[in-house]
């Protein structure tokens, strides 16, 4: 019985964590669907390729709502930069996009309240616009990226394929993410002793440096760590704290740094990290003042699941669940496979989300009759009677590499 008694617990607190959060999310799902569908990758590169601060603007309010996480936004930057875009553009852009998205500031406010669900689209708005700034003056002179004209497909969506999308890729990109958190939080909520962070990481000097050498190294989803960030206030840590973690985690991992150093060099990685690192701190600091100044009222953190019938949140805790098992269901593909004509071998993929980005660019082809693309194996198979050239050519300005290609 002593074993069982912490497992439950923890199962328990989970299973509140999870019915806190399941209305927005659902709701945020469907919003994400259509934001994908009916704006997406193409829309925003026609709009990205001048060195203007008007670019770095338009960057940052393209890429807060959207639903792309911190892996996915990478083709789409490198994409903008193969396009034209310039340094700034690009790096605003990685900022403020997996940082936040429709579906996090939902559920967000589900588990910390508006004041939070404010801060965290704020501070990517603030954050990309300052590093892009600070981007710009240092490409002074350095001309365009690539010459290369801004795509002109089309990126028409009807309401199924945003439903698709909204319901289906979302749920499989980051489900395994929201799983995680709820588990994390749940554990932290039930087992680890307040006394650990009231002892020590209610301290800014200790809690703000550790949340920033956890968060910009590894992917933290920027749903999936809200459960884990609540956990962390609820046990003591500072909210301004915690706020830090879900702003710098989402924004950057190695990955990112990765590409950042690759493809735009190193004095605009070390500004990119830096940037990251102030401004999570400052806002994070600015929230721990607030947070004072309102005698630490917890009233101000009060999520917005807790409003909810419990009903209603049974309901979308059910259906949650449902997407979610549903999106792990692998589709026959032997069959699927056996009728198509090119075979690509992308390394590069890495995520549903880079699933979706390579579909819709090839999808944009006039003369594809069906695509399936095997993210294990990194395998793109097209039926289509245009030439494995131009298959390659929609892939690459989808910002991939293709390594292999083969005619079946």
């Amino acid at each position: 019985m002593t074993i069982l008694n912490p497992i439950y617990s923890v199962l328990r607190e989970s299973w509140t964590l999870l019915m806190d959060v399941a209305p927005f999310l659902l709701l945020g799902f469907g919003i994400a669907g259509l934001l994908h569908s009916f704006l997406g990758g193409n829309f925003i590169r026609r709009h990205l390729g001048k060195g203007r601060f008007s670019s770095v603007l338009k960057s940052v309010f393209f890429g807060i709502p959207l639903p792309v996480c911190s892996c996915g936004v990478i083709p789409i930057a490198a994409s903008l930069k193969r396009e034209g875009a310039k340094k700034s553009s690009v790096l605003a852009f990685l900022y403020a996009t997996p940082t936040t998205g429709v579906d996090s500031i939902l559920a967000t406010y589900a588990f910390l309240g508006i004041i939070f669900a404010i801060f965290r689209p704020a501070a990517a708005l603030v954050g990309g616009l300052l590093i892009g700034a600070a981007a710009l003056k240092m490409e002074k002179g350095e001309g365009v990226i690539s010459e290369k004209p801004g795509g002109a497909t089309s990126n028409r969506k009807n309401l199924g394929e945003a439903l698709k999308y909204g319901f289906l890729y979302l749920p499989k990109e980051i489900g395994k993410w929201i799983i995680i958190g709820v588990l994390i939080g749940g554990v932290i909520t039930a087992i680890v002793p307040e006394s650990l962070f009231t002892a020590y990481l209610s301290r800014p000097y200790i809690s703000y440096p550790l949340m920033l050498a956890i968060s910009i190294p590894i992917y933290v989803c920027a749903t999936g760590s809200i459960p884990i960030a609540a956990a962390l206030i609820w046990k003591g840590l500072t909210p301004g704290a915690a706020l830090a973690f879900l702003i710098a985690g989402p924004a950057t991992n190695a990955i990112t740094i990765t590409f950042v150093l690759k493809d735009l060099g190193k004095k605009f990685a070390a500004l990119y990290i830096t940037g990251i690192a102030v401004t999570a701190t400052a806002f994070g600091l600015f929230f721990d003042f607030i947070w004072k100044m309102a005698g630490e009222n917890s009233s101000i953190l009060m999520g917005g699941g807790k409003y909810i019938p419990a009903y209603l949140k049974m309901a979308s805790s059910i259906i949650l669940i449902a997407l979610l098992l549903a999106s792990r269901i692998k589709p026959g593909k032997i069959k699927e496979e056996e009728k198509m004509k090119i075979k690509f071998r992308v390394p590069g993929m890495t995520c549903t989300g880079c699933v979706e980005t390579i579909k819709d660019s090839i999808s944009n082809l006039n003369g594809v009759k069906d695509i399936v693309i095997n993210l294990k194996s990194k395998e793109v198979l097209v039926d289509t009677d245009l030439s494995p050239e131009e298959i390659e050519k929609a892939i690459v300005e989808a910002g991939y590499t293709v390594e292999e290609k083969e005619v079946l």
